[in-house]
């Protein structure tokens, strides 16, 4: 007998389509927040972000991270180009992995710990296989780092020297920079608009596709695979010119991947980490779909706020940031 016969004959209710939060075992019931809930988050997550962003001491952090990774690793760096060979090929990878662990917590890089909220829930979907979301992730990392590293390699020595000019690094960092910030903060807008509603609601574009773990997954990579594009710091300036020395599009896509993956060891480190115990402690880690697209909204304004004020709006009113500096708190 068919369902809509058993209603006729008044045997049951008529059956309605489950919601995305009720086809998973054990999920709890998402209730939708008020709309002004999700919108005070990400205004609060993007009021931190914009705070840390202007007492961000860039002296101290980049200092740390060459202190930490590059002086242990491979000593000082500075003119290390010039000196490929003496040093030759199988240095590069040593000097990928430092110049990428050195810019793990920098400016350029530190807005990618406001994706793991996401992609933790992300791999929390993905019950069957959660640890593809950070290997996808990685992978498009990895691919974005290779397609750059086969550019900066095929330009040679004397084209990277004048495509790593300060003027040209910092151009293409505002815009690069400025541009992952408005992606993230339409993605929070995004995730916060998920909040305020059933999961079953939307377009059915947003409900079958973009919520796909492997979806975040690729959307998350692409945002950090872009921070190696407009990287201005001092260290990956000259791991781009040791880079370009062979004048080798395959050399350079190698070692550029292993330096973007290296940046992402830390994070994704952590996300792994983060995922493993959620497996182990389940019951404690079940959240309702829309308090998991809160949180992740309010992360995410603030890796989005972090970097259109650091890297667009005190580039071009620098006297609205700094604020260390200005107050005579950082030398």
């Amino acid at each position: 007998m068919s369902s809509g016969t058993t209603w006729r004959a008044g045997l049951g209710e008529p059956p309605t389509a489950p919601a995305l939060s009720d086809v998973q075992p054990g999920a709890p019931r998402s209730v939708p927040l008020a709309w002004w809930q999700p919108a005070a988050g990400v205004a609060a997550g993007a009021l931190l972000g914009l705070s840390i962003a202007g007492m961000w001491n860039v002296r101290a952090i980049d200092g740390l991270g060459v202190a930490t990774f590059v002086t242990p690793l491979v000593g000082p760096f500075e003119g290390m180009a010039a000196r490929f060979g003496e040093f030759g090929y199988a240095f590069g990878a040593r000097f990928a992995v430092a110049a990428g662990l050195a810019a793990t917590a920098t400016a350029s890089n530190l807005a990618t710990f406001s994706l793991l909220p996401g992609l933790w829930f992300a791999a929390r979907a993905a019950r069957t296989a959660p640890l593809k979301v950070p290997l996808i992730m990685a992978a498009v990392v990895a691919a974005i780092g290779s397609l750059y590293g086969a550019f900066i390699g095929r330009m040679g020595p004397e084209g990277a020297a004048a495509f790593n000019t300060s003027g040209i690094r910092s151009a293409q960092s505002f815009v690069v920079f400025g541009t992952l910030g408005l992606a993230l903060l339409a993605w929070a807008a995004y995730r916060a608009s998920l909040a305020a509603r059933q999961s079953s609601e939307g377009p059915e574009l947003s409900r079958l596709f973009l919520a796909q773990p492997a979806v975040t997954a690729v959307m998350a990579g692409l945002i950090a695979g872009g921070f190696s594009l407009g990287r201005p710091l001092a260290v990956f300036r000259e791991f781009l010119l040791y880079t370009s020395q062979p004048n080798s599009a395959l050399y350079g896509a190698a070692v550029v991947a292993l330096q973007s993956l290296a940046t992402m060891a830390i994070p994704l480190g952590l996300l792994v980490c983060a995922i493993q115990l959620g497996r182990v402690r389940a019951s404690a880690t079940v959240i309702a779909p829309c308090r998991a697209a809160f949180i992740s909204a309010v992360a995410m304004g603030g890796g989005g706020a972090f970097l259109v004020f650091y890297w667009g709006i005190q580039r071009v009113w620098p006297w609205l940031g700094r604020w260390g500096f200005q107050l005579g708190l950082y030398q």
